[in-house]
């Protein structure tokens, strides 16, 4: 397998990562933590049953800190805007390549034709293990279904429940993270100590602009560029613009190692 196929490269890349302001206050005072979300009340696990769940908590490549290469995609989840960096040698496996069908077909022929349609760990023999192609080949073939079938939510929760059990053993052969190289749902980092945040880039100073980056696609006004998006944040005039300035400048005198102590905005 060739190394294009197998990583998203990070090498030269700027990364971003967009999140509510109360989570971005969080992210200044810890860092980005690990967690997971369990369905632990009433209305939790009525969504859970409808498979919500990892949507609404966890994005579409299952729970984890979410990066993107598109500035853009960043503020469509938040208006906060964080420049992050990933630590050298981070490994993130391209979930935007097909399935190898001889791979697959192999592993039919092998273990039988469940070996794609449950959780393989309950379907191999104790005394096997899958290599990490046919891991990899697996995860892809989930995910690439899942695509073509999100009119059927069932298939849809299904294929993307037997792509996430597939995630833990592609964290045992060292992977840190999957995503798309197009960015269309982002990338995930699995274990949050690759992840450091570096610069807070924007804090959105209006609802409307906010609003707005719900269309990641826009490429009018301040949308045309990150620069000028950038702009926008300084030069506002509405009430309340100054505190967002003065959070933004602060939160940045934290990140480069500063004594200092946000004020609300």
């Amino acid at each position: 397998m060739s190394p294009d196929a197998l990583h998203l490269p990070i090498e030269n890349r700027v990364f971003y990562h967009g999140t509510s302001k109360h989570s971005a206050r969080s992210i200044l005072r810890h860092g980005f933590r690990d967690w997971s979300w369990t369905a632990n009340s009433h209305k939790h696990r009525y969504l859970a049953k409808q498979g919500i769940d990892r949507v609404m908590h966890g994005g579409a490549h299952g729970n984890g800190t979410y990066v993107t290469c598109n500035w853009k995609t960043g503020l469509h989840f938040g208006p906060v805007l964080f420049r992050v960096e990933l630590q050298p040698g981070t490994r993130l496996l391209r979930l935007d390549v097909p399935p190898n069908p001889k791979i697959l077909d192999r592993l039919k022929r092998e273990f039988g034709h469940e070996i794609v349609t449950r959780n393989p760990l309950k379907v191999i023999p104790r005394n096997k293990r899958l290599t990490l192609d046919e891991a990899i080949q697996l995860a892809r073939h989930h995910l690439h279904l899942s695509w073509n079938i999100r009119s059927n939510w069932e298939a849809w929760y299904s294929h993307n429940e037997r792509m996430l059990e597939i995630r833990p053993i592609l964290m045992r052969y060292g992977m840190h993270g999957w995503g798309e190289s197009n960015d269309l749902s982002g990338i995930v980092i699995f274990n949050t100590a690759r992840i450091k945040p570096r610069e807070v880039l924007v804090c959105l100073p209006t609802r409307k602009l906010a609003e707005a980056c719900n269309n990641n696609e826009r490429t009018d006004g301040p949308h045309a560029s990150l620069d000028l998006m950038i702009q926008t944040m300084h030069r506002a005039t509405n009430p309340g613009a100054e505190n967002t300035r003065k959070w933004f400048h602060e939160a940045n005198r934290i990140l480069k190692g500063s004594a200092g102590i946000l004020p609300a905005f």
